[in-house]
């Protein structure tokens, strides 16, 4: 099941559709290696895993294509990838010769190849421009497997006809997946999407509508890629779409008159009234994992759709009474919109999507009763009456439950006081003066990452430009603020597109870095619609590669409108898109939230693991385990044995919660911050 309602990732890669399209093979040139334990198991055979899987592999593209194998059989398959890998090495011919792939010359691992890890399986991933051969060997005794690594190449060209291969009239699935392959292109089925890539141009709009909307990096359209839309590799690739209304894509050649319009329908239902009742079943047995998958009821006779979902009430039967299943302190059940947190030994719930809308739950070990209501007349807060249908779980007793006895409480300092016992206060802003101290602080300005247009919004579609102005960025009264306001600018990287909004965004880059220790961040943040408030920590020397190969710490990070919980979140893996994260989330007692009162953020940060808290109190924890870094595979740390930096801003919008845009009453919008101080163990 897939986490989907509420569930954010940077850079997430989704696959959207009418069809599931199970991205394993096609894409694995841009997947990360799991982290490899240690093995002394020696290779005896190899055996390809399939016939896809070689001796032969045959690619084409414009100048390079992207290659890959699931990993062999090993010792007739009585051995796995984390058994044998020390003691398998990689050769490439040259001329006649086969030589140690990483002295070959023009292989550099993480780049052009690597290793992949998807769904259980483990292979290598090579990206060529020209056919090659490679070998895997045992170092301890020679066994061999060779494989042939062809390639075509593709000559550009430009798009004089195009013909649907699937449509173009399409429906939409409940939750609003579409997609369709490409089309084919010139009248001939030889001439692939990535001869013709430069030349095609993507437009959307209603079905309504009369004006098309260019959505190439065109964010302030509300059409963000990798969120609401983006393209497959499966069965020769091909576009999807996440769609919340009926729209019309045009595929148009940028040199010729030749387009090809699909009609993607989204069929909203009708509600004559809004009884609901079960889609299948109302008896759930936990499987071995305790996890249970539970379809949202029908309404009206019909699947809900996505702005339905937040009129459903959850609750639970505690000793007789019903309570709500998002309040925890009584539910005992927390919401884990990043899926299983298998670091928490809470009863967790959440939202998958497959075709369909369901909750999931896990770990069920006792028998219970859910039951899910719906409002009478439709509207969020509704009166319900009788309009619930009850489940039945059946636990599973032996279903496991983490070990967190080494998840306590840790003590915290106070506003007047930073001391606590067993620590080291190294470095400590408290925001008394009437100034930034720029002798702590740097200042991060602008929109771009760099001179390239498409890392506009920081990489992440946000909204906001970064300035050094007292507008943005001030000390008053003892505290940091940290303010976004409406304050439209355009730039000389694309001067046709504006950041809506101003904000602050400052670090410690060369002026604190710390590798280990704790960081503590007293702050009360601002509330309102893709309002997003972060303290974060960066590499100082990104060793193991771009971003994520060497990692990112998020210490808080928050959603707008949201107020009653934050979030804690490691960046780690393959360089984008091969990144990967693990976070989880803290929900304040009933009555609180992060924004009517100051809260202490932390993370204490050791060497094979990471953990944060709210005032003190746990809600998270990630070891080196579950981290990997794919340029250093056997390097159990890594990559966060590496020092880093902290950065705090305020951001608006971006891919952390959806692409929300705020209301007009949302912005000004102010972070406030007592102070942050930063620890070493005694």
């Amino acid at each position: 099941m897939k986490p989907s309602h509420f569930a954010a990732k940077r850079f997430m890669k989704k696959v959207l559709g009418m069809f599931l399209v199970v991205v394993l093979l096609a894409s694995i040139g841009i997947l990360p290696a799991s982290k490899v334990q240690a093995a002394g198991t020696t290779v005896t055979s190899m055996e390809y895993f399939s016939p896809a899987d070689g001796p032969l592999i045959s690619k084409s593209g414009v100048g390079k294509a992207s290659y890959g194998f699931v990993m062999p059989k090993f010792n007739g398959g009585s051995a796995t990838w984390n058994d044998v890998y020390s003691d398998v090495g990689v050769n490439v011919k040259v001329g006649n010769n086969w030589v140690d792939i990483d002295q070959a010359g023009g292989y550099i691992y993480n780049q052009n190849w690597g290793h992949w890890s998807d769904g259980g399986f483990n292979g290598y991933w090579f990206t060529l421009s020209a056919t090659t051969e490679i070998q895997l060997y045992s170092k301890a005794n020679g066994v061999k497997l060779e494989y042939q690594l062809v390639f075509q190449n593709i000559n550009k060209t430009t798009i004089t006809a195009m013909n649907a291969t699937q449509g173009p009239q399409i429906t939409a699935s409940f939750t609003g997946g579409a997609g369709f392959t490409y089309p084919t292109f010139n009248n001939n089925p030889a001439v692939t999407y990535e001869a013709v890539a430069d030349d095609l141009k993507v437009y959307v709009k209603p079905v309504n509508s009369s004006t098309w909307i260019d959505i190439d990096n065109n964010a302030a359209s509300g059409w963000i890629y990798d969120h609401n839309f983006g393209q497959f590799t499966d069965g020769g690739g091909g576009y999807w779409f996440n769609v919340t209304e009926s729209i019309n894509v045009k595929l148009e050649s940028k040199t010729s008159s030749a387009n090809l319009v699909y009609t993607i329908t989204f069929n909203e239902p009708t509600r004559n009234s809004y009884v609901i009742t079960p889609y299948e079943g109302t008896t759930f047995t936990a499987d071995a994992n305790g996890s249970i998958g539970v379809p949202l009821p029908k309404i009206d006779g019909g699947a809900p759709i996505a702005k339905e979902l937040d009129n459903f009430v959850y609750q639970i039967n505690m000793n007789g009474q019903w309570v709500d299943l998002s309040n925890s302190s009584q539910s005992k059940f927390a919401y884990s919109g990043n899926g299983y947190n298998n670091m928490s030994d809470a009863n967790q719930w959440g939202y998958w999507s497959d075709y369909i809308y369901g909750l999931w739950f896990q770990p069920i070990q006792e028998n219970m009763q859910i039951r899910i209501g719906y409002p009478l007349n439709g509207q969020a807060g509704g009166n319900i009456g009788n309009n619930f249908v009850n489940y039945t779980f059946i636990g599973n007793p032996n279903a496991p439950r983490p070990d967190v006895s080494d998840q306590e409480d840790i003590s915290i300092g106070t506003p007047t006081d930073p001391a606590i016992a067993g620590m080291n206060l190294i470095w400590q802003d408290e925001f008394n003066g009437t100034t930034l101290d720029t002798s702590k602080w740097n200042y991060e300005t602008g929109y771009y990452l760099n001179n390239d247009p498409g890392t506009w919004g920081w990489g992440n579609a946000e909204l906001q430009h970064y300035t050094n102005s007292t507008q943005n960025v001030y000390v008053q009264d003892g505290k940091l603020n940290i303010k976004a306001m409406n304050d439209s600018k355009s730039f000389p990287q694309d001067p046709n597109r504006y950041a809506q909004y101003s904000s602050g965004k400052i670090n410690t880059k060369d002026k604190l870095s710390l590798k280990y220790g704790r960081v503590d961040f007293r702050a009360k943040l601002p509330t309102g619609d893709g309002v997003w408030p972060a303290l974060w920590m960066l590499p100082k020397d990104s060793v193991y590669g771009t971003w994520a190969a060497s990692g990112e710490i998020d210490v808080m990070e928050a959603r707008g409108r949201l107020p009653g919980s934050v979030s804690g979140t490691i960046h780690f893996g393959g360089q984008w898109p091969g990144n990967q994260y693990s976070g989880g989330d803290y929900h304040f007692p009933a009555g609180q939230t992060f924004a009517n009162d100051y809260h202490v953020y932390s993370v204490v940060w050791e060497e094979d693991n990471i953990k944060w808290y709210v005032d003190g109190k746990f809600f998270y924890k990630v070891t080196n385990e579950q981290w990997y870094s794919a340029a250093a595979p056997n390097n159990p740390n890594a990559p966060f044995d590496e020092p880093f930096y902290l950065i705090m801003n305020l951001a608006i919008g971006g891919n952390f919660d959806g692409g929300r845009t705020p209301n007009a009453s949302d912005i000004p919008a102010t972070m406030q911050v007592d102070y942050v101080r930063v620890y070493k163990e005694q």
